[in-house]
Parts: structure tokens; C-alpha cells; sequence
């Protein structure tokens, strides 16, 4: 166990503590509590973290467990009734009012854009009967979101959506960038993804949206099943749009729908390896099989707030191959010099200048 924590970054630490929170809210068996006990023991950061996810989401009535977990400040001593017994309601609110106070001073110490994304998102509310959360990432950056009811969200560079959940239904609206979900079954409440014109229904299955543009989006399954269905009208809710008759594809495990401007859907079949390169973001890695190097930098630019302009059209149809990390231009500069004598150079506005190599 602590061989698995003890290099967390402070986004793993507070992605474990939502997920402990989930745990915590539909109760914890044995073995489970056993395995809180011993990561909390790991850091202070950990107690910390629990106990402000748990002030977020609005969960602190699951923490009464923290009277077995937390233990009492050396310095306070337990106080005892008359009959002999320990006052363990005292002590465990003892303890969370000091552990409130280090969550206060730790937003001092958390950087200012880690805090400002934690406090603009609203907590998800399991008490009413509809609840909305915006997550997002900025341009290079990927985050892993834990849901309360066991679905996992893993967000791309540069990718906005909102959670809404209701008694009828989960509706993500991906309003940019790329997004895997990792779906918890729940037959009561279908998991729904807008994306575009068109919304992804699933109940208990993994697959991936890469919206590219308002009407240029691909939706790749990778386990289970999924509809897709059109929107009639935008202005509708997802309640309303999802039960007008339509067209519907249903999506299966290793294929793939492209939506484009102007264009039919096209649904196609890919293999394992073509899913897992395209999903090689997941990794932090890019890896490209004979794309264009237009279409290689059109991809590296979203990972990057830096541009690529081609000034020497004879090398735009090069075709290019290999794994690269996301967001290292150097490294896919180096290797467009070394292997296809392509020059570059950067400009003070940061657009990088591509050109055959006198």
C-alpha cells in the first residue's frame, strides 16, 4: 500500500479522497475500511483531502466512521462521562473542527489554479432531485474524475463538460474536447452524453467522444453497447430530445461513428490496435501510423498553445509514424529534422514555421 502513495501528486490524493467519499456514502465493508485506515495513515495530506471532498460533495454525514479512523489530538484529552465511558461524540467533532482548520490553511499551499478549478465546480447534491458539476482541463493537461454513483470520467487536454444527475437521469454535455467514460450500471438511471446534434446513450459500458466542432464529433466504443440518437431540436432537454423518433445507431464493442459537417454518419469497425493508439492519450502518448504531417500537427497542436504553420507545401503530404508524448513539439521537431530533413523555427507571436531543409 505504500508503495502505491507515497509519490501521489496532489490531484491522485484528492481523485483516491473522492473516491473514498463515494465508498463512505454507501458503507464501508470491512476490508475496506481497514484499506481507508491505511491510507490515511500515509500522509496528513490524506485526512485533509478527505475531509474537504467530503465538505464538496456534501457528504459529511458519511464520515460518522471517522470516529474509528481519526485519532483524537495528543493534546486534547478524551473526555469521559460519568459512567465511565468516553464521550466519542466530543472527541470525533474535536477532531474535525482541527482537521477543518488544516483544510483552511491547506488552500494556501494548493496552487492557485488547482483551487480556482476545485471551488468553481458545484458539488454534486444526492438530497435534491437534480445536481449539475462542470469539470474541465486546460490545453495539455488530462484528469481523472471519480462520480459518485461509480462512473469514471477521464478527460482529455483541453476538454469542458457537465454532470447533471437526476432521479431519471445521468446527462453529461460535453461541450468540448475529448471524453472516455467509464460507465456505472444503473438500469433506473441510462447514462447520457450530448455531443454535437446528437446524444450517446449507454447504461453499463466504456467508450470515448472527441468533439472536434459544434457538428464533427467520433464516438469509439471499447466495451459494451451504446445508441445513438439525434437531437430534434437543441433547445430541448435531453428527456424530451431522446424520445422523438428518429434514426438511431447502435454502436457495439470496437466500432466507431464519425459525425461531419454536410456528410451521412459513417459507423466502421476498427480493430484492438487502432483503438489503442487512438486512445493513447490515456498514457499521455501520441502514436501515429502513416497520418499526413498536416493532420500529426493538427493533432500535436491540442496539446500545445503553440501553432504550426507549413510554409513549404511539398512536405505537408509527409507521412509520419512513431509514438510521441503529448505536448513535446521538441521531440517531434528533432525526429521531423533527423528522419525527414524538415527545418523549423519559432516566431515571437509562437508559431512554429515548418520548411524543407536547405
Amino acid at each position: 500500500m505504500t508503495n502505491i502513495y507515497q509519490f501521489q501528486t496532489d490531484n491522485q490524493i484528492y481523485e483516491d479522497a473522492s473516491l473514498w467519499v463515494t465508498r463512505l456514502d454507501r458503507g464501508l465493508s470491512d476490508e475496506e475500511t481497514e484499506a481507508l485506515r491505511q491510507w490515511l495513515s500515509l500522509s496528513p495530506k490524506h485526512k485533509t483531502c478527505l475531509l474537504e471532498m467530503a465538505t464538496l460533495w456534501d457528504r459529511m454525514d458519511s464520515l460518522s466512521v471517522l470516529s474509528e479512523l481519526f485519532d483524537p489530538p495528543a493534546a486534547q484529552p478524551r473526555a469521559t462521562a460519568p459512567d465511565g465511558k468516553r464521550n466519542l461524540g466530543r472527541a470525533v467533532w474535536a477532531v474535525a473542527a482541527s482537521a477543518l482548520v488544516l483544510v483552511l490553511g491547506f488552500n494556501l499551499l494548493v496552487p492557485a489554479t488547482f483551487m480556482q478549478e476545485l471551488t468553481s465546480r458545484q458539488p454534486l447534491q444526492a438530497n435534491t432531485s437534480t445536481s449539475n458539476t462542470l469539470y474541465e482541463t486546460g490545453i495539455g493537461a488530462h484528469s481523472t474524475i471519480n462520480l459518485p454513483d461509480g462512473t469514471k470520467l477521464l478527460l482529455n487536454t483541453n476538454t469542458q463538460v457537465s454532470v447533471t444527475y437526476s432521479d431519471h437521469e445521468r446527462l453529461l454535455v460535453l461541450n468540448k474536447g475529448e471524453l472516455l467514460v467509464e460507465v456505472a450500471h444503473d438500469k433506473q438511471r441510462p447514462l447520457r452524453v450530448q455531443v454535437g446534434d446528437r446524444v450517446v446513450e449507454a447504461v453499463g459500458t466504456v467508450f470515448n467522444v472527441y468533439l472536434k466542432d459544434e457538428l464533427d464529433f467520433d464516438v469509439i466504443v471499447t466495451e459494451g453497447k451504446v445508441h445513438v440518437k439525434p437531437m430534434a431540436d437543441k433547445t430541448n432537454t435531453i428527456a424530451n430530445a431522446t424520445s422523438e423518433p428518429g434514426v438511431i445507431q447502435v454502436l457495439g464493442q470496437g466500432e466507431k461513428l464519425s459525425a461531419r459537417a454536410s456528410e451521412p454518419v459513417a459507423v466502421e469497425t476498427i480493430n484492438t490496435a487502432v483503438i489503442h493508439d487512438r486512445l493513447s492519450w490515456r498514457d499521455g502518448n501520441l502514436v501515429f501510423r502513416g497520418e499526413t504531417l498536416q493532420d500529426a500537427l493538427n493533432e500535436l497542436s491540442r496539446y500545445t498553445p503553440e501553432s504550426f504553420k507549413v510554409v513549404d507545401q511539398r512536405i505537408s503530404h509527409v507521412r509520419i509514424a512513431g509514438l510521441y508524448k503529448a505536448g513535446d513539439v521538441d521531440g517531434l521537431l528533432v525526429a521531423l529534422k533527423e528522419n525527414f530533413n524538415i527545418d523549423s523555427s519559432r516566431s515571437s507571436e509562437g508559431v512554429i514555421e515548418l520548411s524543407l531543409l536547405q
